[in-house]
């Protein structure tokens, strides 16, 4: 399974290329393997409006923001030319369990709950995105890699959660304030298509409000 990745992509362009493009390179070059996950992002769909597995994409290398949707696909492209229905691809969307990286916006608001008593938000309430349990995840990567069916895979819920739904729910259980930036900006992204491990896998996403509590409990724990 292939996972590296550079989260702070902006300030760290090179070692993103290096992460998701150069050691995959050298992997594919020498060394024999059964079989190779290779870790995307639904990161990509972010230009486009159909988040079908198969769709053309629109990147800009004008746009620092776009290094991160380039790379992946430069990795992405490596492993589909090698004609090895052995390699896969997987694109999950953001990624929300205790073990999932703490930067990430679901994570990282949560512990900010449970660790200073508030919410600083910097975008509006009414952003909206894709979570994916991160147990749903683990328990979808075997299914895909022993498939016979296809090469790339959409992971996640197939449905968007605003800001807001989420924040609600925090405020809740731990009685925390919320500040909102008075210049912050709505980010949404387009509902991620996964009709493949609905239909393949008979997936059923894990609803992640349903999770929120288990995630500060396990922060409120850690500290």
């Amino acid at each position: 399974m292939y996972s590296l990745g550079v989260s702070d992509f902006l300030n760290n362009p090179l070692k993103a290329i290096d992460a998701h493009v150069c050691i995959l390179n050298n992997i594919l070059k020498n060394c024999y393997f059964d079989s190779l996950l290779y870790i995307s992002s639904t990161r990509m769909y972010n230009n486009i409006n159909s988040t079908l597995e198969e769709n053309n994409f629109s990147i800009n290398p004008n746009s620092k923001n776009d290094v991160y949707n380039i790379s992946k696909l430069q990795g992405e492209s490596l492993c589909m030319s090698m004609n090895n229905s052995k390699i896969k691809i997987i694109r999950p969307s953001n990624v929300v369990g205790t073990s999932a990286p703490s930067n990430l916006f679901m994570t990282s608001i949560i512990k900010e709950a449970v660790e200073t008593g508030q919410i600083i938000l910097h975008s509006t309430l009414d952003s909206e995105k894709d979570y994916v349990y991160i147990d749903d995840l683990v328990q979808l990567i075997p299914k895909v890699i022993f498939s016979d069916k296809f090469q790339i895979y959409n992971i996640a819920s197939g449905y968007n959660i605003s800001s807001n739904e989420i924040i609600n729910e925090i405020i809740r259980i731990t009685n925390c304030k919320l500040k909102i930036d008075p210049d912050a900006k709505k980010f949404s992204s387009e509902k991620i298509n996964i009709d493949k491990i609905k239909n393949e896998f008979n997936f059923v996403p894990t609803r992640i409000t349903d999770k929120i509590e288990e995630l500060v409990k396990f922060y409120q724990n850690s500290n």
